[in-house]
């Protein structure tokens, strides 16, 4: 039997988001944890949470179940070898574009799960995409899946897909802020108060997303119809959209994002 349940390798705030997630839901309890991590400042935060702190890599995966990989893609290659040969009954990466068998060729022939996390997993309303090696244990599987769906909702993907879904929840949350700060700038530049604008920009994001939640089979394309009453003022917005073609646009962006994702995988 490992001493901890769960254990990070890495904790900066999506980590420390899982583990509270973890923590606040029942699934685990502090004592369960353990991190090891090179920064002082998390070491310290995490045994004020009453997680226990690892000297090394290889302490960690020595005495964890579930072995959580959540470094940087820059220093994975330097991390992955110094699990090769321990006894690691699990390892869970959220590290972006790193393939299963790259892991595999660095830390040997282990059961690992893959997830694609995004940052609203920090306030409890993440999406998660999830794929795994046959060899996972079951438990474990069912364990990493409760996890991700206490901080939101989770949909497991074939790994060939996993590139392709940064450009529909991981890179997402980006695209969304531009635009909106496309939006406030506009109107704070018309004279209107900035936080008001910001207030109600804000809300009226998350209301529209709460909308599309509760419909879920309605077209997108009437959701837009639905506002865009016939010779009012939003259908004149929506022209200039299509007359610049946003959709081309958006296929642009999500090319260079997913290519820059197969480019970091190899």
């Amino acid at each position: 039997m490992k001493q901890y349940r769960l254990g990070f390798i890495g904790c900066g705030h999506m980590g420390m988001s899982i583990a509270r997630g973890a923590l606040n839901r029942g699934l685990l309890k502090a004592e369960e944890i353990a991190v090891f991590d090179p920064s002082e400042t998390i070491r310290k935060n995490c045994a004020e949470l009453g997680f226990a702190v690892c000297g090394s890599e290889a302490e960690l995966a020595e005495a964890a179940h579930v072995v959580l990989l959540a470094v940087t893609p820059q220093v994975v290659d330097s991390v992955l070898p110094k699990l090769n040969g321990l006894d690691i009954d699990c390892l869970l990466s959220i590290v972006a574009a790193l393939s299963m068998q790259h892991i595999r060729d660095l830390a040997g022939d282990i059961p690992v799960i893959r997830v694609m996390p995004n940052t609203p997993l920090m306030v409890s309303c993440g999406a998660t995409a999830l794929c795994h090696t046959d060899d996972v244990p079951a438990e474990d599987l069912a364990f990493v899946r409760s996890m991700f769906e206490a901080l939101g909702v989770v949909r497991d993907i074939p790994e060939s897909q996993m590139n392709n879904i940064i450009a529909v929840h991981g890179s997402t949350p980006a695209y969304f802020y531009y635009f909106l700060n496309s939006i406030l700038k506009d109107v704070i530049r018309r004279g209107v108060d900035p936080e008001t604008a910001r207030t109600l920009l804000v809300q009226t994001m998350i209301g529209s997303g709460k909308l599309l939640e509760a419909e879920p089979d309605k077209p997108l394309e009437d959701f837009v119809a639905s506002v865009c009453s016939k010779g009012g003022t939003t259908i004149e917005a929506i022209r200039v959209f299509e007359a610049e073609d946003l959709d081309s646009m958006v296929e642009r962006a999500d090319e260079k994002c997913i290519n820059r994702a197969i480019e970091l995988s190899k």
